[in-house]
């Protein structure tokens, strides 16, 4: 018997259309799997067995044959830089760069396309992701591009060459900053690597600022390839004015291809005072907008990163830190807001009504959020506003507890330990490895995880930075296999209900939508992808290869490889 939809009989509406003979995994505690999926308007009627799903159909009811094929909710990454990642690739496809003489080979081809006076800027270049296993210096970039400045560039560790540091002003002289490092060599000469500190860089990474239409380009044409994939939310977790300004543009004129939360970012410097003004003289909160452009979180960006050695740790990193350029047993990283001014934004998130969410890439930074969460917790309750972390990969059984204590849900992405876990292991030792995402743990504990990319450069699903292809990323959780083919903490493996539950209800909870997306249920938004094989009985390696056949958002086919 089929069972009725909260608020409407299923017999008293006919479908407009009816997708059978399918593989279908709902999400649904009622009904986990399915045959057939009933839609009316733009949401789902119902789902289950063929012949009950027929009863909704009516004489101008669409049906398609499935033919056997797989479905699944609409999926949802919550963690995207959609914008910049478009940008990155508005002049041509930015090659993949796996080394440095690749990197050199590059620039080489800017240098010769590019007037004399411009900046060659190459982004996104991680030492734990280029077989040479270190940055390149400022003399592989001379001899690269000799007269130009150029830079290679990943928001916290750049390389300059000669005339990039000349520019700059930054020579053997140059103090240290307090935010970061100038590496310099055995003579005392700068390297040409610089962590952290990004007033030093800003002139560099601001030189060709984007107008107001090629934010509205970047946003629609990326997020286009995101349906592509399945993905019909996104959590965009940092935009400032101008950004909210293009989603609302968009969303204006209806052109927004996928359903978008936005993140607010804020700088949280200065004094404790100044965070308060900073979060208070914004003119909306969390959850204003529709199901199609939301407010979601407010961030803040807490420490560095643990692919370039600033994560800000529990302890030292330690004598194996050669990957990252430099050589400082003492050093923890960068802790970029100091605690009171967590504690502040925090305490004002939840007074005014935000969710709050701060990135944090090492221990030392997660736990300091989580005091300032309780911080705020003990003024007023902050269950309800489902504060965040963002990354936070490692956390320990103490922060698990406290998060779990606190309804503190996590933004993660498995792509970090499949890309660099290779790379990690010999700085980070085997036993804080053990704290690497144990996302298996967290969910056994009570804490919500969601599923992300960071994705950051790129349109190509897989070749991007981060890869933001929702199966490769689900079966990363589910193997827990890295780049090279062997495991990290195994035992942290997750079932596929659960990977996938990572990328629907968990990332709907996550920007408070998950009565209305995130499952194929009676009643809600009728978001799916077909995909290319049963999710849940295809053999484990073929999950990576699953292919979106065709997506549908609010009822409608959006994009299609094959016609189903």
């Amino acid at each position: 018997m089929l069972l009725p939809a909260t608020g409407f009989s299923l017999f008293a509406q006919s479908a407009d259309v009816i997708y059978y003979n399918a593989r279908i995994v709902t999400m649904w505690q009622a009904r986990p799997t399915a045959e057939a999926v009933a839609i009316r308007g733009n949401r789902f009627l119902t789902a289950g067995a063929t012949a009950e799903v027929m009863k909704t159909a009516g004489a101008s009811t669409r049906r398609i044959d499935l033919q056997g094929k797989g479905v699944l909710p609409g999926l949802i990454d919550s963690h995207v830089h959609p914008i910049s990642a478009a940008l990155s690739e508005q002049d041509g496809p930015v090659p993949v760069m796996n080394s440095i003489a690749e990197i050199q080979q590059h620039l080489g081809k800017l240098a010769a396309a590019s007037a004399k006076d411009s900046v060659l800027f190459v982004p996104k270049i991680y030492s734990t992701r280029l077989k040479d296993r270190r940055y390149p210096t400022r003399q592989e970039l001379d001899a690269a591009a000799p007269e130009h400045v150029a830079l290679t560039d990943n928001g916290y560790a750049s390389v300059l060459n000669s005339r990039a540091l000349a520019k700059l002003g930054i020579t053997r002289d140059t103090a240290q900053p307090a935010n970061g490092k100038i590496i310099k060599d055995r003579g005392g000469e700068p390297t040409g690597l610089v962590l952290g500190a990004p007033q030093l860089l800003g002139p560099l990474r601001s030189s060709r600022p984007a107008t107001s239409g090629d934010l509205l380009w970047a946003l629609k044409a990326i997020e286009s390839k995101y349906l592509e994939t399945g993905i019909t939310s996104v959590i965009d977790r940092g935009q400032g004015p101008e950004g909210f300004r293009a989603y609302q543009e968009l969303h204006r004129r209806k052109e927004l291809p996928v359903r978008s939360s936005v993140t607010y970012r804020i700088s949280a410097q200065g004094k404790p005072a100044d965070v308060r003004r900073e979060v208070e003289r914004i003119p909306f909160v969390t959850g204003f907008g529709d199901d199609w452009f939301r407010v979601g979180s407010i961030k803040t960006v807490a420490d560095g990163g643990i692919l370039i050695g600033t994560a800000y740790l529990r302890e030292p990193y330690g004598e194996h830190t050669e990957i990252y350029g430099y050589k400082d047993p003492d050093y923890r990283g960068v802790l970029a807001v100091p605690k009171e001014n967590l504690v502040a934004m925090a305490q004002a998130a939840n007074e005014i009504g935000w969710q709050m969410t701060a990135h944090t890439t090492g221990g030392g930074a997660t736990d300091l959020l989580l005091d300032a969460y309780e911080a705020a917790d003990k003024q007023k309750s902050i269950r309800g506003r489902r504060f965040s972390v963002t990354h936070g990969n490692f956390p320990s059984a103490e922060t698990i507890a406290r998060a779990a204590r606190m309804g503190v849900v996590f933004d993660c992405q498995p792509q970090w330990f499949y890309f660099d876990g290779p790379a990690l292991r010999p700085v980070f030792g085997p036993e804080r490895m053990k704290l690497f995402q144990p996302l298996r743990t967290m969910l056994e504990k009570g804490v919500v995880v969601a599923g992300g990319s960071d994705h950051m450069i790129r349109f190509d699903s897989r070749t991007s930075i981060n890869a933001y292809n929702p199966f490769w990323a689900m079966w990363m959780t589910i193997t827990r296999q890295t780049v090279d083919g062997t495991p990290i903490n195994p035992g942290e493996a997750l079932t596929r209900e659960q990977a996938l539950r990572l990328w629907t209800l968990n990332a709907a909870y996550l920007s408070f939508d998950e009565d209305r997306k995130g499952s194929i249920e009676p009643g809600k938004l009728a978001d799916m992808v077909v995909i290319s094989d049963d999710f849940l009985n295809c053999p484990v390696d073929r999950i990576k290869d699953l292919e979106a056949l065709a997506t549908i958002v609010d009822g409608k086919q959006v994009w299609s490889r094959t016609r189903p």
